[in-house]
């Protein structure tokens, strides 16, 4: 962990969406760890709950678009600037963690209830958080594919974290020295290769994904916690599935806005999962990739102050 070199690029892309955030580090009673927060804005509460191999700051241009809200971004355990788990997780104790972790951090900063804003496997976290407690979140916007979700195919990207994710291969690959160009496969792999051709993602976006993965320990603990979602026979294990049962149970207003350009699963995939939710509707976009914030942050930034608004 270098801390000081991953704080530089962080602030630098601050600097660019010209906002500076504030900085928090809270405690987590049913977790048992400490995490780092920051904050952003003023008015009815927002938390950001990011997805792999990211942290917080995945969220900063979306967060820097928004008025009205207090954004709360969440370094997750174990991701950016937060302590990881003192003790490992599995498919069987993972359901547990994502039906807590909200929770656990709305305590933490004194709030009764928040919105709350998934992607990817914090998509999946703030689905269970919103079946489990439903007194605690008011509404809920999720950007396209969840993790449990149905998948079309296994992007080249998740292929590689289920390699890393057996130990013996795991550490070796783990040691082998990010740079930009792994960067830049990632996001095209992630469907924004337009949004880095146009210059949507920055060179400050860029830099700053870099930093995370050279000089915090975010790639290595994520790694671990990857475990979780492969079973040994390969793909997602069955037993982080969205049921029924538990989709059943949210009863949250919903928006999902989806890009029809996930490689998760585009069109198809997003209206069996949105149908199988009440109270939940879909708006699809067209071009977009997995984080649409990234290739069209003008929109989701409207749909978001239009939706909680209500």
């Amino acid at each position: 962990m270098d801390e000081a070199r991953y704080r530089q690029a962080e602030r630098r892309l601050w600097e660019w969406v010209g906002v500076t955030p504030t900085d928090l580090r809270v405690h987590l009673k049913r977790n048992d760890v400490t995490v780092r927060v920051q904050e952003v804005g003023e008015g009815p509460a927002v938390v950001f709950v990011h997805g792999a191999n990211v942290c917080g700051s995945s969220w900063a241009t979306l967060a820097g678009a928004l008025r009205g809200f207090r954004c709360i971004l969440l370094d997750r355990p174990g991701t950016g600037l937060s302590d990881p788990l003192k003790t490992g997780l599995d498919a069987d104790s993972l359901p547990r963690f994502a039906d807590t972790l909200v929770i656990d951090l709305l305590d933490a900063v004194a709030l009764e209830s928040a919105h709350l804003v998934g992607t990817s496997f914090g998509g999946y976290i703030a689905l269970r958080t919103a079946a489990t407690h439903p007194d605690r979140i008011t509404r809920m916007v999720q950007f396209s594919w969840p993790v449990g979700a149905p998948i079309t195919r296994m992007p080249v990207v998740v292929r590689m974290m289920q390699m890393m994710s057996i130990p013996v291969l795991g550490r070796l690959l783990a040691a082998l020295p990010p740079n930009e160009l792994a960067v830049r496969m990632m996001f095209r792999q992630i469907g924004h290769g337009q949004s880095l051709k146009t210059g949507r993602i920055t060179q400050e976006m860029v830099d700053w994904w870099l930093a995370l993965l050279r000089y915090t320990d975010t790639t290595r603990n994520e790694l671990a916690m990857g475990r979780a979602f492969f079973s040994p026979l390969g793909g997602f294990d069955r037993r982080i599935a969205l049921s029924d049962s538990m989709l059943g149970r949210i009863q949250t207003p919903t928006c999902f806005l989806w890009g029809e350009k996930d490689p998760f699963g585009g069109a198809d995939t997003a209206r069996q999962l949105v149908n199988r939710i009440a109270n939940a509707e879909l708006e699809l976009l067209p071009g977009a990739g997995h984080a649409p914030w990234l290739d069209n942050l003008d929109h989701a930034a409207k749909m978001i102050t239009r939706f909680l608004g209500r």
